[in-house]
């Protein structure tokens, strides 16, 4: 009894340090609608966004997508666009298939939770917008791994007070204000919940249709302005206003219900998917360079953290990041990271530093945002464009549509002056840096279902052998798995398998000195399936995948390793030289 009480004790003491995290991502917000930036020349009301940064930390040069599908899916999975092929906003009805959708094998954010074996319950409420109509209604749970979901699928609802809302799939038309009933139903599910919780919360607001909000969630006068629904225009101003200050009245109502003790407890992420409307914007920034675009009017939004994990709040941090951090800093702030694979590939940079350290240094040299169509490649580097900033200069890379433009952030922050084609040497170097890095990300676009992981210090005979994979790893396609520099005209093993936690009964990694092995031969992947090769004369060995058309094998991982009979290898009696791993994703 004593040691049941001990491990009870135990466990509270755990969750009491384990706080919840709130993820509150805005619709077409830019900076220049939250007062706390102080950049737009007349913001409307947002007293409840404002302090979270006066009592957190606002990050000044955030980017994130120029429209809102791409920026998701980074949110959800830490990656950028061009590994996702969510590469622009989805039409949810009609959604042409040059359009990428968040695929099943993605591994998202509530799933790394649950990877974790964290204790923390998770939900998605609001918006989704990450499949079209023909895709499950479940979606958010079914692929977004979230337990509960309670909001819209698309993008744009019809009506604020006439759309349809979706419970773990299942549609139900309601009048209730959207905003509103994002709040509600945060509510309802965070008021429940007996252990520490992740709730993603992503209002609507202020996306179109404009519309006059409920005229006890804003100050703005509305009298004889009738909104243009749908239509892109000064005119809908004031609308516009109304919905962003409608937002952080119910961000308000929606602290101020769970009150202090549970604020107190809870990390607050607020972040806009893009930049404000088109011809929404304010001055400074250029109407027509808004959402959409990959000026910093389309791309600049509000990041703000507040909540126990901020030391010494009320602080800027004015170097880069990007939505994609979100994912690293959630995963952090809940001490998930064991719920990533070692073969994870990912974009994203935890920004936890910033907040326990109010000196940290710089954690990005570049800050990244693109946009494109596409569900395979090449396409992503057919079309749209590529857009990269370090902290002084911005490179708008296209690949089709126009000619690329560079600014220089620091003394030309509205993009006034385009220094493409300067003659100045060191800003054609900082250009040709800034492309390189373009070319680095996007280059290894094409090899994204493949992943190395594992230990590669196996010595052999003429050196350490390594494995990769080149080819088309999805329904009907093959591929290819290399092992190189083994030792030539040799038996090797090509080992595959389904875990990378354990194979045969024995934990992994594994060292092979267990065999004979020496100590830095290690086995990272299960091996379930063998097949015997030769290495060739510089050796080197091929082995051919072929994979089957079978639907279920979509998102499924399959993981090789190479085991070499190398009975000359140094240090090594028992003669089993191993290469690292290697994770395939089985994609569509």
């Amino acid at each position: 009894m004593r040691t049941l009480l001990l491990s009870l004790i135990a466990c509270n003491a755990a969750f009491a340090q384990s706080h919840n995290v709130l993820l509150i991502v805005a619709d077409d917000i830019g900076v220049d609608y939250v007062g706390a930036y102080q950049e737009g020349s007349n913001p409307p009301p947002t007293p409840n966004i404002d302090s979270l940064a006066n009592n957190g930390v606002l990050f000044r040069n955030a980017w994130a997508n120029p429209s809102c599908s791409p920026t998701r899916a980074c949110i959800m999975t830490g990656r950028y666009p061009f590994r996702t092929l969510v590469g622009r906003w989805i039409s949810h009805s009609a959604n042409p298939p040059t359009v990428g959708l968040l695929q099943p094998e993605e591994r998202t954010l509530a799933e790394v939770l649950d990877a974790a074996q964290s204790g923390y319950a998770h939900a998605l409420i609001g918006k989704w917008h990450l499949h079209n109509a023909f895709a499950s209604p479940d979606s958010p749970r079914t692929v977004g791994g979230y337990s509960y979901h309670a909001g819209s699928l698309e993008g744009q609802i019809p009506s604020y007070t006439n759309w349809l809302r979706v419970i773990n799939g299942v549609s139900t038309p309601t009048t209730n204000y959207c905003t509103t009933q994002n709040t509600n139903d945060a509510l309802a599910w965070i008021q429940t919940q007996t252990s520490p919780w992740v709730c993603v919360l992503t209002y609507q607001a202020p996306h179109i249709p404009y519309h006059a909000p409920p005229a006890s969630l804003h100050t703005q006068n509305l009298t004889g302005l009738t909104p243009q629904a749908t239509t892109h225009t000064p005119a809908n101003i004031p609308f516009y206003r109304a919905m962003v200050e409608s937002l952080d009245t119910e961000m308000g109502r929606l602290f101020s219900t769970l009150g202090t003790g549970v604020m107190n407890d809870t990390n607050v992420v607020f972040i806009g998917d893009n930049g404000t409307v088109q011809r929404q914007s304010v001055a400074p920034f250029n109407g027509l360079r808004a959402k959409g675009t990959p000026y910093e009017g389309g791309v600049n939004v509000p990041l703000i953290i507040s909540g126990p994990a901020v030391q010494q709040p009320g602080r800027e941090v004015t170097a880069l990041a990007c939505a994609v951090d979100v994912f690293s800093t959630v995963i952090d702030l809940t001490s998930a990271t064991s719920g990533l694979p070692p073969f994870s590939v990912h974009d994203s940079v935890s920004l936890e530093p910033y907040l326990s350290n109010a000196t940290q240094a710089p954690l990005r040299q570049f800050a990244y945002t693109e946009q494109f169509t596409g569900t395979s490649w090449p396409a992503p580097n057919t079309n749209g464009h590529a857009t990269i900033r370090d902290a002084q200069y911005k490179l708008i890379h296209r690949y089709s549509g126009g000619s690329d433009q560079l600014f220089d952030l620091v003394n030309d922050p509205w993009e006034t002056t385009n220094l493409n084609n300067s003659g100045n040497p060191a800003i054609q170097q900082a250009r040709t840096v800034l492309l390189d890095e373009i070319n680095r990300l996007r280059g290894s676009g094409s090899g994204s279902n493949f992943a190395v992981f594992g230990n590669g210090a196996c010595v052999g005979t003429t050196g350490i052998p390594t494995i990769s994979a080149t080819g088309n790893p999805t329904l009907g396609g093959n591929y290819t798995i290399a092992i190189q520099g083994g030792k030539p005209l040799s038996f090797t093993l090509f080992a595959f398998g389904y875990s990378y936690t354990n194979s045969g009964g024995f934990a992994l990694p594994l060292n092979l000195s267990v065999i004979g092995a020496h100590q830095g031969c290690i086995l990272s992947s299960s091996a379930d399936v063998m097949l015997l090769a030769i290495t060739g004369f510089t050796g080197n060995a091929t082995q051919l995948v072929n994979v089957p058309g079978n639907a279920a094998l979509v998102g499924q991982q399959l993981f090789t390793a190479g085991v070499i009979i190398d009975t000359t290898a140094p240090n090594n009696p028992g003669g089993y030289v191993s290469t690292n791993s290697l994770a395939t994703t089985i994609g569509l």
